[in-house]
Parts: C-alpha cells; structure tokens; sequence
C-alpha cells in the first residue's frame, strides 16, 4: 500500500497563497494588515487567518514595523526585510 503524500492540494494551495503574500508585500509593503486583505480581496483571493498568520509570522523575511491607528483602532504595519 502507497502512503498518501504529506503535500495535498489543500496544503499545496496554503502555501502558494502564503508565499503570494509575502511576494505582494516585498512588491509594495509596507503595509497594515487591513492593505493586505484588500489585496487579497482585489485579487479574487480567499481571505483565511491561519493562512496570513503563517506569512506574517512564519516568513523570515517579514518583520511587524510597528502598530497604527486604523479605522477599528490599532493595527499592524508588516514589512519585508532581509535581516543580516
């Protein structure tokens, strides 16, 4: 009997749409978690917490900048970065 492949479609397809997060964002970051949804949005992509969760804080190359006032109060400000 064949084992089933650890890389399904499903995964596949959160990591693809993590790395296009961390692709728009070194392409036009910095920018606030709301800015990030709206592209999702923009570009007909789905908007899932676990999968922006795994960009922002398990990419190495994306940093939290810092916090600021957006319209439903503090939010963050994400940018890409290569740190030595």
């Amino acid at each position: 009997m064949a084992r089933p492949s650890r890389w399904s479609d499903e995964r596949k397809a959160t990591r693809e749409q993590a790395e296009w997060i961390v692709r728009w964002l070194r392409e036009n970051g910095p920018a606030t978690t709301p800015q990030i949804i709206a592209a999702l949005e923009q570009e007909g992509r789905d908007v899932r917490a676990h999968i922006l969760q795994r960009a922002l804080r398990r990419s190495p190359f994306i940093h939290q900048e810092g916090r600021q006032q957006g319209e439903r109060g503090s939010v963050s400000v994400w940018v890409w970065r290569v740190e030595p």
